[in-house]
């Protein structure tokens, strides 16, 4: 397929599949995955769609360095690298990718928690420093204890999901969607509810 679609730039490292489809679709794809904003503003005059994570900060000056912008691509939730009030106004339409890191999050937040009821890191740490004392670092088991999480989407459902394994009670809040909580976690409806 001919590339006329226009020229993406990609300020992200991505999975080749993105790549492939773009270009499948009919995108010339110009990959910049070690970008400066002052980078940007110099490649991004002839783009139509951008995909980035939080190296670029999309702020009212790098939308208007692209006046043919159609779509700006985030690789991620979190919307905050993107004014993107600004953008709608500009008729630039803004996605994200939530579910795309939702798995590793989770992995990461259970892991931090075993740390900290384990008291893996403190003890780390008192043992390079020559210090041992075991009944002081045995830490405390997960399983039985109750976990609040606040905001359940991918990544809150992703947490859940993987705390259900040490047979915790599990309390969720979500300002925005709290019919995503399913039955047999505790759906509260004010975030104090998970620290009383």
């Amino acid at each position: 397929m001919k590339n006329d679609r226009g020229k993406v730039l990609i300020a992200a490292p991505v999975h080749a599949v993105l790549t492939d489809g773009l270009t499948a679709a009919g995108y010339d794809c110009v990959q910049q995955e070690n970008i400066s904003q002052l980078l940007a503003l110099s490649l991004i005059e002839d783009c139509v769609g951008v995909i980035t994570s939080t190296r670029l900060q999309f702020d009212k000056d790098l939308i208007e360095a692209a006046p043919g912008l159609k779509w700006i691509g985030r690789m991620g939730s979190g919307m905050e690298v993107i004014d993107v009030t600004y953008a709608a106004q500009k008729g630039i339409a803004c996605y994200a990718s939530p579910e795309g890191n939702c798995n590793a999050v989770g992995e990461h937040a259970l892991g931090m928690l075993l740390s900290l009821v384990r008291r893996i890191t403190w003890s780390h740490n008192e043992m390079l420093a020559g210090v041992w004392k075991r009944d002081e670092n045995r830490g405390t088991e997960l399983e039985g204890k109750t976990v609040g999480i606040i905001g359940y989407g991918h990544t809150g459902a992703a947490f859940a999901k993987k705390l259900m394994a040490f047979d915790t009670r599990i309390l969720a809040y979500d300002k925005y969607n709290p019919q995503s909580i399913p039955g047999h976690i505790v759906n509260c409806k004010r975030v104090e509810e998970l620290i009383q």
